[in-house]
């Protein structure tokens, strides 16, 4: 169908109501074609200008073959045929549906009673409105509940006693009846005339004469009353697990608890809490007087001349355990104690070292002596030299020098131009000789295992020691240095006499039978070369000449610090390496 044949205003029929048409008879219906309805029939006249949202829906029209028609039932007992428009009925065989206004009535009717049911069944619930002379009911998780006027009375009555901010009745604290009374009341019946207070107590300390005593007159305490009221404002205000799967409610629980008590009392006890701060600070105090550390007997003077020590007297050390009086003094206090008494045992300790072992071990270590030569001068500064380290003590630790403790050598000290070496050549130096009172003094120190820390040998070997077993000075840049490794001081005695220098060591023994010793060994001999080498020398004459370094040979030496127990070696080692550079012959000549 085109669009243009839509036009047609025959293929609408507009109708008020719906129609029902009567199917003719069988006899009577002649053949014919089925009728070429309109897909829709359309009850009102449209305006096809009108917005599409602004018509109304219309229901698709049934359409059926008259022939099919037959099984209609004649007449329909709720129909009625549609009148004509003079108020006949229609001929066109129409019937119009008709409803029955008493059975719509009664309807109604039943359905405004049950309404009515239902509001004043649930007045009380909604509006909390509650009859009296009819049941109150309430719906509640699908269930219907009635209202129980004296249930009701009765929770209301839990439920203000609940809310009280009270101790609950039956509650007893320290043998008082708290129940009914505020935290704050309970607090201040408990501690009436000084009741709050914690019973006396008092802890005497005995150690060897001395005694203290610690009791709450210096030590602050006082009962945990705060922590307590808290447990028993608590009791009926809190629920268990108990609940959990039954039909007992929370505040059934409470009601039950609160009410239990009524019948057994709950009684609780307060404990009497002190400062443990106080009581450690103090026990503190008093380990501080009685402790007292163990002092070693010491050198209290040494004579050089008569080689005679002088010592002090040991003291013994004084200790208690702090810890374990702490614990028994708390242990006291917590159980009420008065006037008890705590002896405590000090613990003596004994000094490492005492006078008489000063006395049997403090003794001469070693000594080294050596010959010296008959030069006046050089004897001289030898015997001043021996005057600047004679008496010297040295700490654990510390380190001596030869040229800090004697200076530097000038004649306003009283030393004097004697026979030196320097450059491979002897020579006239003030202070000359004094590289003997070194070598000796180190002797003495190898023997006393001492730890050399500085040692260089001579141009040559001397000839007032052992090959390698010298130590060589001179301002300010060669020094002879050792440090006193032992955990007790060591003096230092040293002396010219008779032409004689000598060096002694004096401290604790190395031991029962023990000494020390060097031995040097040669490793290797350095030929010199044999050729005169001269060199001019514009200061001599004219026409003089003079052999300033004499032809030597060299040597390579090792020293070693051999151990004896008993005059038997128990152990050798390495001590140093010596290297004496050889010369040859050198003349100068103007």
């Amino acid at each position: 169908m085109a669009w243009d044949d839509l036009q047609d205003p025959s293929l609408f029929t507009p109708r008020d109501t719906p129609r029902v048409q009567r199917a003719a008879s069988p006899q009577t219906a002649a053949p014919q074609e089925p009728l070429q309805e309109p897909d829709y029939l359309f009850d009102e006249p449209e305006a096809w200008d009108d917005a599409l949202e602004a018509l109304p829906t219309q229901r698709q029209r049934q359409t059926r073959p008259l022939s099919d028609m037959a099984d209609i039932p004649p007449e329909n007992p709720y129909a009625r045929r549609r009148n004509s428009d003079n108020g006949a009925p229609a001929g066109d065989g129409t019937i119009v549906a008709r409803g029955n206004p008493i059975l719509y009535a009664t309807v109604i009717a039943v359905c405004l009673a049950i309404l009515a049911a239902l509001c004043v069944m649930m007045m009380p619930q909604m509006a909390g409105y509650f009859w009296k002379d009819l049941d109150n009911v309430a719906f509640v998780n699908g269930e219907m509940l009635r209202y129980d006027q004296t249930l009701v009375k009765n929770y209301k009555q839990y439920r203000d006693y609940l809310k009280q901010d009270i101790i609950y009745q039956g509650i007893f604290v320290d043998g008082e009846h708290v129940g009914g009374l505020s935290v704050a009341d309970a607090k201040a019946k408990l501690t009436a005339d000084g009741a709050g207070q914690s019973s006396p107590f008092s802890v005497n300390i005995s150690i060897g004469n001395k005694s203290w005593t610690l009791s709450n007159e210096n030590i602050s305490s006082e009962r945990n009353l705060d922590h307590v009221l808290a447990r028993a404002y608590a009791i009926g205000r809190s629920n268990t697990t108990a609940t959990i799967g039954t039909s007992l409610t929370p505040f059934r629980e409470r009601v039950n608890t609160v009410m239990g008590l009524m019948q057994q009392y709950v009684s609780l006890r307060s404990d009497a809490t002190f400062d443990h701060d106080a009581v450690r600070a103090r026990i503190q105090e008093i380990a501080a007087y009685v402790t007292r550390d163990p002092v070693d007997s010491i050198i209290e003077s040494f004579d050089p001349n008569t080689r005679s020590f002088t010592f002090t007297d040991e003291q013994p050390g004084v200790t208690i355990d702090s810890e374990a009086l702490y614990q028994q003094v708390i242990a006291k206090i917590d159980q009420g104690a008065v006037n008890e008494t705590i002896n405590v045992t000090a613990q003596i300790t004994t000094p490492s070292v005492t006078k008489s072992d000063l006395m049997n071990n403090f003794k001469l270590v070693s000594a080294y002596t050596t010959e010296t030569t008959s030069a006046k001068n050089r004897n001289n500064n030898i015997s001043l030299a021996c005057q600047a380290i004679n008496g010297k003590v040295l700490l654990p630790g510390e380190t001596f020098s030869f040229n800090e403790t004697t200076g530097k050598r000038t004649t306003d000290k009283g030393y004097q131009s004697a026979g030196a070496i320097a450059a491979g050549q002897s020579i006239e130096e003030v202070g000359g000789g004094i590289c003997q009172v070194s070598s000796t003094l180190f002797n003495a120190v190898a023997r006393a295992d001492l730890e050399i820390v500085s040692r260089s040998p001579h141009a040559w070997p001397s000839t007032y020691v052992k090959i390698g077993e010298d130590a060589t000075v001179n301002w300010p840049n060669l020094d002879f240095q050792f440090r006193n490794n032992k955990s007790t001081p060591v003096f230092i005695i040293a002396y010219y006499k008779d032409r004689k220098c000598s060096a002694e060591i004096w401290g604790m023994s190395l031991g029962t039978g023990i000494t020390i010793d060097l031995d040097s060994k040669v490793l290797r001999t350095i030929e010199p070369n044999t050729e005169v080498l001269y060199k001019q020398n514009p200061e001599l004459t004219p026409g003089t000449s003079e052999e300033t370094v004499h032809m030597r040979t060299g040597y390579v030496v090792d020293t070693y610090k051999v151990w004896y127990k008993d005059g038997q070696e128990i152990k050798r080692e390495r001590l140093h390496t010596s290297t004496y550079k050889a010369y040859q012959t050198t003349i100068e000549y103007n």
